[in-house]
């Protein structure tokens, strides 16, 4: 991954996961782009989502619970993707949700990943089940369901 901050590379360091080929980011960026966008991101007024607010503080743990009844959160991993292009980094999900904002710290722009799995060594990215970071908190895809059907903790 190129120009990644020290944080970063601290946490891949301490943690297990791995770099992704850039056709997986690709995927996703393809996928998003197929979405009605508007200036800066994924147009949420558009397509089901459901927002999850970091709080008064950085992501706490129990925070990590508030996706575990989403798409997103059906997945054991999660595939961070910084830009088109370029590799990704994959890691399990509960760490990289814990982590979150220190993975993109420094990252510009509207920031997306999604869930992932891993079969016999073969990643399989799940586009659909995006979520989009913010410093507010995440906005999480609903594909093909109400967002009344997610709840998460307050």
């Amino acid at each position: 991954m190129d120009r990644e901050n020290q944080s970063l590379k601290e946490w891949r360091n301490s943690h297990s996961c791995r770099i992704v080929s850039p056709e997986k980011a690709k995927q996703l960026f393809d996928y998003l782009n197929s979405l009605p966008w508007k200036t800066s991101g994924v147009d949420w007024d558009e397509i089901p989502g459901l927002h999850v607010s970091f709080g008064d503080d950085d992501p706490q743990p129990q925070w990590v619970g508030d996706f575990l009844g989403t798409p997103l959160g059906g997945h054991e991993f999660i595939m961070v993707v910084y830009a088109p292009g370029k590799e990704a980094l994959l890691a399990n999900r509960d760490e990289v949700l814990a982590d979150l904002d220190l993975l993109y710290a420094e990252a510009p722009g509207a920031r997306y990943f999604c869930g992932a799995d891993i079969n016999q060594d073969a990643v399989t990215v799940a586009v659909e089940h995006f979520a989009e970071f913010s410093d507010s908190g995440v906005i999480v895809h609903l594909p093909e369901r109400r967002r009344r059907q997610y709840r998460c903790r307050n």
